[in-house]
């Protein structure tokens, strides 16, 4: 079961982690984090689609859009200092949960 869930996990820590990372260092730093972090769950994303970890390209594209919203949030938002960001991990970790039940769900229907 961890399995089917194991790139999601990955993507929703990181995207915490990295928010708490942003509360503590400077602009240059955020920049740069999101940078590596973009790059490094990219490669993470194309690894899962290879080996079809996605429900479908509509998983995969939610997947695709928390990792660009951490490259916005990290480039444009000048200072992170408060919390709010549990409220986008939320909002994105319900979106993903419920896509991926419901993809799951209708390819045990069709079975």
């Amino acid at each position: 079961m961890l399995a089917k869930w194991s790139f999601t996990l990955v993507l929703m820590l990181l995207y915490v982690l990295m928010f708490h990372l942003w509360l503590h260092v400077n602009r240059h730093w955020t920049i740069i984090s999101a940078g590596i972090v973009t790059v490094a769950l990219n490669a993470g994303l194309a690894w899962a689609a290879k080996r079809r970890y996605f429900v479908n390209r509509w998983d995969l594209a939610f997947h695709a859009l928390v990792i660009l919203d951490l490259l916005i949030e990290g480039l444009f938002i000048e200072v992170h200092d408060h919390y709010g960001f549990y409220f986008c991990a939320l909002g994105f970790a319900i979106l993903l949960a419920g896509y991926r039940l419901l993809g799951a769900r209708r390819a045990l229907a069709r079975d």
